[in-house]
């Protein structure tokens, strides 16, 4: 009777260290990256490499994109193309899970584009008419500073989640006409310490 109780205290406990072990490998591999994302329409592709946030809380102030870590684009095309996007910055003042009230937060954000983007009348453009070439693999950067901008952002904003739209859109030659390629959505700003 002895011996049997030995047996079972043993197996109990190799049964947890087996499902202690299985739990701290799923720990230590769970990164929370966001995997490239490829956008393509017709011969144009575009591979879009996220950028890593910095921890919460958010404050006011405070670039929240890591400084080695800008979200990024490379044309993986085999033909040349120009590239551009349109940005929409909004945040859910609904409480409810049902209530769906997007606010436009544009002039409570402040970002910071990579170099080669240029604002002209409805969207950004990235080397404003000149195509990037298909030879071209190097990323090239989109976003490098994401802001709240603390002189419009106070307590009321405190839990509040932004959301950043990049909507981009790209075509192959001059009389052809923009498609769009893919978008990318960047969510920030839960646990915002004023």
């Amino acid at each position: 009777m002895k011996i049997k109780k030995i047996y079972i205290l043993i197996l109990g406990l190799i049964i947890a260290v087996g499902a202690l072990t299985g739990s701290i490998l799923a720990w230590l591999t769970d990164t929370g990256t966001t995997a490239d994302k490829t956008f393509t329409v017709g011969d144009v592709t575009y591979t879009w490499t996220p950028g890593t946030l910095v921890d919460n809380p958010v404050v006011p102030g405070q670039n929240i994109i890591a400084t080695l870590s800008p979200y990024q684009l490379t044309n993986s095309s085999t033909v040349d193309s120009e590239i551009r996007m349109r940005i929409t910055i909004t945040y859910d003042e609904g409480t409810a899970p049902s209530a769906d009230h997007a606010v436009d937060a544009t002039d409570l954000v402040i970002f910071t584009l990579g170099t080669g983007w240029v604002y002209d009348t409805d969207a950004y453009y990235y080397t404003k008419g000149t195509a990037v070439p298909a030879t071209n693999t190097t990323p090239f950067n989109v976003l490098t500073g994401l802001v709240l901008d603390g002189a419009q952002v106070g307590n009321d904003f405190s839990g509040i989640v932004f959301t950043m739209s990049l909507v981009f859109e790209a075509k192959q030659a001059d009389y052809v006409t923009w498609a769009e390629l893919g978008t990318a959505n960047i969510d920030f700003g839960t646990g915002l310490t004023p």
